[in-house]
């Protein structure tokens, strides 16, 4: 789940030829849809790459099929280890998403119970360690893929001709970008506008950041410059904290401001398919009814999975329910762009809806590959 994070996509990559499903997209014109809204068009964000069914997560398998389904967007996950690699890891710890436990003779972690092994990526190498590990899938099986670095992926993306935007999620972000100022001011940052490289930055607000920060005064400072494309707001219920900056994205009328969308995360929760899981779940049970009270479970590092309500921030909901594994309701909200882990279902039924034109993003003179692949291909139970 994205939290107190920041996200950059990347521009440039590949344009190659379309096989199966796969789009023409132009990267640049997915930027420009990420800018400014169409009434016809949701961007999707494969979450981790197109996953599930033995596919891991921030894998190039998960990126390629991603493609393949005409996703144009992936959100992807990096953290920073104690050589200074960027590991594509979500979690701060290693044991939920690779082998480190079996390969460490220890016992391996089990995201079920949060016992086993799982040690933070930031305290180990990537060179002669963690380069070494190889990825775990969602039951718990070990895959022949080993962890990549961030570098690599985009190698990958490039050298398969994927047509994508990557949405990078700084994981070992340690504080929050209050203002254009504070992000300026990096020195990577500098660096790029020295060199010339046209950032496309999407600041991230969270229900939690309330506490620590005027949001909307800093969402009105971000929106006025060129490099921010849009704002992920990640409000948890209709006239919850953050309303407003949604409110401020879709109404203003300001001149001054560079785009006009906003996005945020689908969350179908973690746990599904019961029966198919590998791990032992040792004492845990897994509920009769996993959507309890139409909440959804998501893993913890190192605790058992918990209810996403029982995760809301003080007052970030009106009745204490997070809204945001509900379809309907996010579609209500006026979102623009979605980060889903089931994206070619989200594709479905948008196009159902009259919102998947993807012909805004398309290269010039290309067409819409009209061969899909058959969605839902992984089991899941959904609330969609």
């Amino acid at each position: 789940m994205v939290q107190y994070s920041t996200a950059l996509a990347l521009l440039g990559l590949h344009i190659g030829a379309a096989v199966a499903a796969r789009q023409p997209y132009d990267v640049r014109k997915i930027i420009e849809a990420f800018r400014n809204p169409h009434d016809d068009l949701t961007i999707l964000c494969a979450h981790r790459g197109l996953r599930w069914n033995g596919t891991a997560e921030n894998s190039v398998d998960a990126y390629w099929r991603a493609a393949e389904a005409g996703i144009e967007c992936i959100e992807t996950d990096m953290r920073l280890s104690k050589d200074h690699f960027i590991p594509m890891i979500h979690d701060g710890g290693l044991g939920r998403t690779t082998d480190v436990g079996e390969q460490a003779g220890k016992e391996a972690y089990n995201p079920y119970t949060g016992q086993g092994y799982n040690p933070n990526v930031e305290d180990l190498n990537y060179e002669g360690y963690i380069e070494n590990l190889h990825l775990r899938d969602e039951m718990g099986r070990v895959r022949v893929e080993k962890v990549p670095t961030l570098p690599e992926m985009v190698q990958a993306i490039h050298e398969e001709g994927m047509n994508v935007v990557l949405e990078l999620d700084f994981k070992d972000q340690a504080a929050w970008y209050k203002t254009p100022e504070d992000f300026e001011a990096l020195r990577w940052v500098q660096d790029a506008f020295a060199s010339g490289v046209q950032l496309a930055f999407i600041p991230v607000y969270d229900p939690a950041m309330e506490d620590e920060m005027d949001t909307l005064a800093s969402l009105k400072a971000f929106s006025q410059t060129n490099y921010t494309i849009s704002a992920e707001i990640e409000l948890r219920s209709t006239n919850g904290v953050l309303q407003d900056l949604l409110d401020y994205v879709k109404s203003t009328q300001s001149t001054n401001v560079k785009f006009r969308t906003a996005g945020t995360f689908y969350a179908p929760g973690d746990i599904f398919a019961p029966g198919t899981v590998d791990f032992d779940r040792a004492n845990y049970t897994f509920p009769d009814d996993e959507h309890q009270s139409n909440s959804v479970y998501t893993f913890q590092d190192n605790k058992a999975p918990r209810l996403m309500d029982s995760l809301l921030p003080d007052g970030a909901s009106v009745d204490g329910h997070d809204y945001r594994s509900d379809f309907n309701w996010i579609i209500k909200q006026g979102y623009d762009w979605v980060i889903s882990d089931t994206p070619d279902l989200w594709a479905q039924r948008l196009e159902k809806q009259g919102k998947r034109n993807i012909t805004w993003m398309l290269a010039d003179g290309s067409k819409v590959i009209n061969e899909t692949l058959s969605g839902g291909w992984y089991k899941r139970h959904e609330l969609m």
